[in-house]
């Protein structure tokens, strides 16, 4: 009888394999986390972690050994690997790589492991995602939309999109941030059923900022003189160094509040110790607020309507460029703005190509 070669199982077992971690309960209550390197009849040799970059060997006797928490490979490490779906609204081709990378080093180094078919759905999803988004389409409330569907609508689901987020920003109170987005809304996409819904919502979250607001422009001077208060009790060493610090925090205010205002942001960064940042937002909300008040439950036209049919004879054969021509300007007057004008003029200059 031909003997099989012994070498391939000597080279094997020459190395220790080393398994996932496991948690070693002692009957003194003492647990002890590590990996086993070798195992003989009445004992355990552990690789334990000392630090992040530094392991060593230990062994326990079995006879000290209450249980063994058994941990599977790959178990641990999965748990970001499952939060990678579903992939938030609006993420990038790049945001959606990076999400798959992540996914197939997990599944290179645990291939076969406990969690292999989960991690492979996952990795699915994401290339499903990233394959429309790459070719042109969109994720808007956790739907992905497709290139042929998205790209006639662009306008109206672009629309749709940031009214979503500002929706989120105002449920997690974020007041300030969301009345940001709905100044957005207002510039690019005021004639849209998205922000004429989202109106009443950034009404009443606009209410509730400028009351806090309001409240803290109230108690400013007292917070001030308790501050005052507060420094005259300090040793002068203290006071000179804790005055030096709201110096520099004030100046860093001011710089703030004029690049938000050059930028031509009306909702601008509050603080509750900086007065003219609060009495910037007190200003400009009233403002806001009177024509939030004045806004139509409905749009004046269907800017969305007048897109889609700029965009259908824009990316015509290219015979019907007049209509073309006055479906874009008709679409012009409706609000949509510059960059979706110029990607439909390119487009009818083009032919429809």
């Amino acid at each position: 009888m031909k003997k099989k070669p012994l070498l391939p199982f000597l080279l094997l077992l020459s190395f220790p394999i080393v398994a996932a971690a496991d948690t070693f309960v002692l009957k003194d209550g003492t647990e002890i986390e590590g990996s086993i390197l070798r195992e003989t009849p009445d004992s355990y040799v552990l690789e334990v972690q000392i630090t992040k970059t530094i392991k060593d060997e230990k062994t326990i006797a079995k006879a000290d050994v209450e249980k063994v928490k058994r941990t599977k490979p790959g178990e641990e490490e999965f748990e970001p690997i499952k939060e990678l779906v579903p992939v938030p609204d609006q993420m990038d081709a790049a945001e959606y790589a990076d999400r798959i990378s992540d996914v197939e080093r997990y599944l290179s180094k645990f291939k076969y492991g406990p969690r292999d078919k989960e991690a492979k759905a996952v990795l699915k999803t994401l290339k499903d995602e990233a394959n429309e988004i790459i070719a042109g389409g969109i994720k808007i409330n956790g739907k992905v939309i497709p290139a042929q569907v998205y790209r006639p609508n662009a306008y109206e689901i672009d629309a749709r999109a940031l009214a979503s987020k500002a929706e989120s920003l105002i449920a997690k109170s974020q007041y300030a941030s969301a009345l940001r987005v709905f100044d957005e809304m207002s510039k690019k996409y005021p004639n849209t059923e998205a922000y004429t819904k989202l109106a009443p919502l950034a009404t009443r979250a606009a209410r509730l900022y400028l009351a806090e607001v309001d409240r803290l422009l109230e108690t400013f001077d007292s917070r001030a003189h308790d501050r005052k208060v507060g420094l005259e009790r300090m040793t002068s060493a203290d006071r000179a160094q804790t005055e030096s610090a709201i110096a520099e925090q004030t100046a860093n205010f001011e710089k703030r509040l004029k690049a938000e205002k050059d930028a031509g942001i009306g909702w601008v960064t509050i603080d509750p110790t900086f007065r003219p940042s609060l009495e910037a937002t007190a200003t400009y909300g009233k403002q806001q607020l009177n024509k939030m008040d004045a806004l139509p439950s409905e749009p004046k036209v269907d800017a969305g309507r007048l897109y889609r049919d700029a965009y259908s004879l824009s990316h015509g054969s290219g015979e019907d460029a007049k209509e073309a021509k006055n479906a874009i300007n008709a679409a012009k007057t409706a609000g949509v703005g510059p960059s979706y004008i110029t990607a439909l003029e390119t487009a009818a200059s083009a032919g429809g190509k």
